[in-house]
């Protein structure tokens, strides 16, 4: 890596993996070696379905944990609302990969709030590229829908510049045992998604 940092932000609700996938994602860049990693996280009301976000900036120097609206370069969503709050977080030329799956919440039942249910639609409308990944019905395919979010990791490993090897690696000494079976091939079908 011979350029500038590298900025990932990762939202969802809780319970959907965000810490995890953030953190395999710092373990990669330091299996892949002399890179430097910040990463923040805001967890919310996590525990109740409420927002989840964290920041990874990844570089061979870097002087700030986290960067300006509009400095991301890949924006990571486990849910699709999610995606569209944060996608004035994008740069330009910015990519969001967004997994379809909707959690709409109690209060958008209630008539006064309105669920965005063309999120992605609106996100492209907005010139930002959107990678659309159903990565609840890949990760069932996998094994488990509780690995849907290491399907948009797969998806957002042919953006960066390491080896599918070094995120294999990264999953192995991060995921318990009982579960790396499932999240390597989940890795593998998020790879293989915009290969196809």
């Amino acid at each position: 890596m011979n350029h500038g940092p590298i900025d990932i932000l990762v939202v969802g609700v809780g319970g959907q993996g965000v810490i995890l996938a953030s953190s395999i994602i710092a373990e990669v860049a330091l299996l892949h070696g002399g890179l430097e990693i910040k990463m923040s996280e805001t967890h919310g009301m996590s525990q109740r379905g409420g927002s989840v976000h964290a920041h990874i900036r990844i570089g061979e120097r870097l002087a700030a944990p986290v960067t300006s609206p509009g400095e991301v370069d890949y924006l990571l969503a486990f849910e699709a609302a999610e995606g569209l709050r944060w996608a004035p977080a994008l740069a330009g030329g910015g990519v969001a990969i967004v997994n379809t799956k909707e959690i709409v919440p109690p209060l958008a039942g209630d008539g006064v709030h309105v669920y965005p249910h063309d999120a992605l639609a609106r996100m492209a409308g907005r010139g930002f590229e959107v990678v659309a990944v159903d990565g609840d019905t890949v990760g069932r395919e996998a094994g488990s829908v509780k690995v849907a979010g290491v399907v948009l990791l797969g998806t957002l490993s042919n953006h960066l510049p390491f080896a599918e090897a070094t995120w294999r690696r990264a999953i192995t000494g991060t995921v318990s045992p009982s579960w790396l079976t499932m999240n390597l091939a989940a890795l593998a079908a998020g790879r293989q998604l915009e290969a196809a």
